[in-house]
């Protein structure tokens, strides 16, 4: 599954459906109408405003919007504990983040659009969570807790690893010794953005060093933390099993106890008169513990378990014989995102809860222990809007198929997306034919699967066709030099500081809405020049995965450069930002150049970028002089191909660039100021060069406008005096010219601009594209598989308005892209069924 993106509706909006749940009443109301404007609900009941846009859900039963109290939504267990924690120890925070979003996704589908994440490692939640607000991905509202405080050994620590093989958590991560250190852990997890603070008050069941139910903090401890996530406005919750420890919690304020596995009588008694939430998830399945619980864990994890098992039913009777008031939350990541939500809601009434009481529990109930304005469709109130089949008083298990989701104002689910075709035709007028540079009429191509089983000829009988009319049908484009991860803005500063402040998590996530603007824009594959913290590594992932939409990606990690190179960091102070080493690519001598190789060809990169020449927008180097010795570009390039991996040079520069030619280097990027015997040198030896016009360009605008500081401005003007006519000269001599945009500089999305560029400074057309398909493909090692439109290539395809070799700028009007069989923009796109003409029979 893709991520579905909010669909955003004209205000007003009236939602309209056979019943209503009244959340404060406990009640059906019938019928039922609620109008939205912008995030909030406007009016609840009445007749439609005029104008208003309607969706009538039918017989369904709209909800306040669920919520889940307690997920961690950045983790889901496996089969296999074991395979679990070897994932958690391997898995970069980027490539994490991307499961995190899936599950996110996953959790906002199934009707949750609200969760409390209380825990996550490597400010997992931080990125997912800023990702969300800011609309790059889809998934609740969270309310996070960063890291879980607790005792050192105790559940909030990791597991006993030798301190020597896996390192120790400390103050920042949330272990503490004593009150002091209990404070300044809250406080470090306030600083990264913790709205609920998260401690461990006994032992755990997941972990395996400490029983399951005795304190792992001191009561002065407890008091520590609570007093100190009140004074910053956060409210706490304490992880308890145990009934000793949840006594201390009490005592020391807390406002609500997870899990409560053990808990007594009179501790519940306690709770109900102090107002202490009780959240006793994960639900247990009344049909008993699942099997094979000795086959995934541990056996000390089995034992704590069992004994869980034994002692919770009673803890929930008692509890609801108490009054205590019962908030709603799974622990999900434990359990499936997406089932275990729903699924422990219908067995909180088979413990003896009323249907109306579990939803109370999930909407009014949560909205008040999480501080949202939300939790009862009233006027006013937050536009967080779900429905389910029939009346869910009468069959609770309708949360269980959740229909319709609307989260402030947008809407993110509606009805079930059916399956898209398989096979079927695409036609047009005519074909680009990119090993030839010739175009072919008419135009036709059969997708079976992700791959491409007949060009030209007759329809196969009986499977869809979609007809794109008078249209060029094209391979996808490829582009050989993005920065996907990141994109420049015209306040210089702004971007540098917002930058710096973002996690690789964050990062990699906001990257999946310039992938799949990059890939709506026709560029079905792309090669990523650079990104810090394994960003770029991670969304390749999320996209392998089918978590995210973008192109296919080959990835280079670090670029690797000199001390106060065009790689290296601002020239700031060192003791202001921390000094990047050999492992992020900065190295001085042959044999730390080769092991800045190494470490980007250990954590996963694709090819290897380095910067040979200085850049345009580094603030400290001259734009084209050789930033690496003839020794050092050597062993880089020679350690690239040893893995069978191409090398690419960042080089601006004419000197910069013999160096890398003579290196052996694979392709020279930008190329500004190169002269023509190198570009004859270039032509000689079949290195590629990719030029990026549209890169300069933009930053030439960005000088001309004085939004960039004056060094960077001079280079780039500098830079754009020179790159045209470098360009041209390249053209002429026929050196191999490849499609790169340096996207990223300039905006995403808009890749198929370089094709413009090449062709107005004098690149004929088909040349142009053959630039963005067979040379692309050659240069990333692809070109078996994809650059063409041949039988047996990946059925990456896409069709541009007209002739296009009479017309190369209809490449920027994109009509339909087709990735892997897939359809992700036109007819057909995104799950949508084919309007389909049925093939005649031959």
């Amino acid at each position: 599954m893709f991520l579905l993106a909010a669909l955003l509706l004209a205000n007003p909006v009236a939602v309209k459906a056979a019943r209503l749940f009244d959340a404060r009443k406990g009640a059906i109301v019938q019928p039922a109408l609620v109008v939205v404007d912008g995030e909030r609900i406007t009016q609840v009941g009445g007749e439609p405003p005029a104008g208003a846009q309607l969706i009538d859900l039918g017989d369904a039963t709209l909800l306040p919007g669920l919520m889940d109290a307690h997920t961690h939504l950045t983790f889901e267990s496996g089969p296999s504990w074991y395979r679990d924690s070897m994932d958690l120890l391997l898995r970069w925070p980027a490539e994490q983040a991307q499961y995190g979003a899936e599950y996110a996704r996953r959790t906002l589908e199934a009707g949750f659009t609200a969760a409390r994440d209380l825990g996550s490692g490597d400010f997992l939640d931080v990125g997912l969570r800023n990702a969300i607000d800011k609309g790059h991905v889809p998934g609740p509202r969270m309310i996070i807790a960063v890291n879980a405080i607790g005792s050192r050994g105790g559940h909030a620590d990791l597991d006993p690893y030798p301190p020597d093989t896996v390192p120790t958590y400390g103050v920042e991560h949330g272990i503490c010794n004593g009150p002091d250190e209990c404070r300044a852990a809250v406080r470090w997890q306030v600083k990264y953005g913790a709205g609920v603070i998260k401690f461990m008050a006994s032992g755990g069941v997941l972990s395996l060093a400490d029983p399951v139910d005795n304190p792992q903090l001191s009561q002065a401890e407890m008091d520590a933390i609570v007093q100190e996530a009140h004074a910053w406005g956060r409210k706490a919750a304490a992880h308890c099993h145990g009934d000793t420890p949840a006594k201390m919690a009490i005592q020391a304020g807390v406002d609500s106890i997870e899990h409560g596995t053990f808990l007594k009588p009179d501790t519940l008694a306690l709770m109900k008169r102090k107002g202490v939430f009780l959240m006793p998830g994960p639900i247990f399945d009344p049909k008993g513990p699942p099997a094979g619980l000795e086959k995934k864990f541990p056996p000390p994890i089995v034992a704590k378990a069992v004994a869980a098992g034994k002692a919770w039913p009673e803890m929930i009777k008692n509890a609801q014989k108490a009054g205590v008031r019962i908030a709603f939350g799974t622990d999900a990541g434990v359990g499936l995102h997406g089932k275990t939500n729903p699924e422990q809601l219908t067995w909180l009434v088979k413990w003896g809860m009323s249907p109306a009481q579990a939803l109370q529990s999930a909407t009014l109930v949560d909205a008040e222990l999480l501080g949202l304005d939300a939790g009862v469709l009233e006027k006013g109130k937050l536009a967080d809007i779900v429905a389910v089949p029939g009346d869910p008083l009468r069959d609770i298990g309708a949360v269980e198929h959740v229909s319709f989701v609307m989260k402030g104002g947008q809407v993110f689910k509606r009805g079930v997306v059916p399956e898209p075709a398989k096979k079927y035709v695409l036609r047009a007028a005519h074909l680009f034919d990119s090993e030839r540079g010739t175009l072919v009429s008419p135009g036709l191509v059969v997708v079976d699967g992700e791959r491409i089983a007949q060009v030209g000829g007759e329809a196969p009988a009986g499977i869809p066709v979609i007809d794109a009319g008078n249209a060029t049908l094209l391979p996808g484009l490829i582009d050989a030099h993005v920065h996907i991860t990141g994109e420049s803005q015209d306040d210089f500063a702004k971007a540098y500081v917002e930058r710096l402040m973002a996690f690789p998590t964050e990062e990699t996530l906001i990257a999946r809405t310039y992938a799949k603007r990059t890939l709506l824009g026709g560029i079905t594959t792309a090669r990523v020049l650079g990104a810090a913290g394994l960003a770029d590594y991670g969304l390749k992932r999320g996209i392998e995965l089918g978590f995210a939409e973008g192109p296919r990606l080959v990835v280079a990690e670090h670029a690797i450069g000199s001390r106060g190179g065009h790689a290296d960091g601002s020239p700031a102070p060192p003791w202001h930002i921390a000094p990047r080493g050999v492992r992020e690519g900065i190295c001085a001598g042959a044999d730390q150049c080769r092991d800045a190789v190494r470490w980007q060809l250990k954590y996963g990169a694709d090819v290897i970028k380095f910067m040979v020449s200085g850049g345009v927008l580094s603030l400290t180097d001259p734009v084209d002089v050789p930033q690496l010795t003839a020794d050092e570009a050597a062993a880089i390039v020679d350690e690239a191909h040893l893995w069978k991996k191409k090398a690419a040079a960042h080089c601006h520069g004419d000197a910069a660039a013999k160096i890398a030619i003579a290196a052996g280097v694979d392709s020279i990027e930008h190329g500004s100021f190169l002269k023509q015997d190198t570009l004859a040198e270039m032509k000689r030896r079949g290195v590629v060069y990719v030029p990026t016009l549209m890169a300069v360009e933009d930053v030439e605008r960005r000088a001309k406008e004085h939004k960039l500081p004056p060094v960077i401005a001079q280079k780039a003007l500098e830079a754009a005096g020179s790159l045209a006519k470098t360009f041209q000269a390249a053209a002429k001599m026929g050196v191999t010219i490849g499609l790169g945009t340096d996207s990223g500089v300039s905006h995403h999305g808009f890749n198929t601009h370089e094709v413009t560029l090449m062709v107005k400074n004098g690149l004929p057309a088909a040349q142009a594209l053959q630039a963005g398909t067979v040379v692309d493909a050659k240069l990333l090692q692809m070109e078996d598989r994809i650059g063409k439109l041949a039988p047996g290539y990946l059925a990456d395809v896409i069709a541009v308005p007209g002739d296009v070799l009479q017309d190369p700028a209809a490449v920027e009007r994109v009509s339909l892209v087709v990735k892997g069989g897939r359809i992700v923009k036109g007819p057909g796109a995104a799950g949508a069924a084919i309007a389909a003409t049925p093939a005649a029979s031959p």
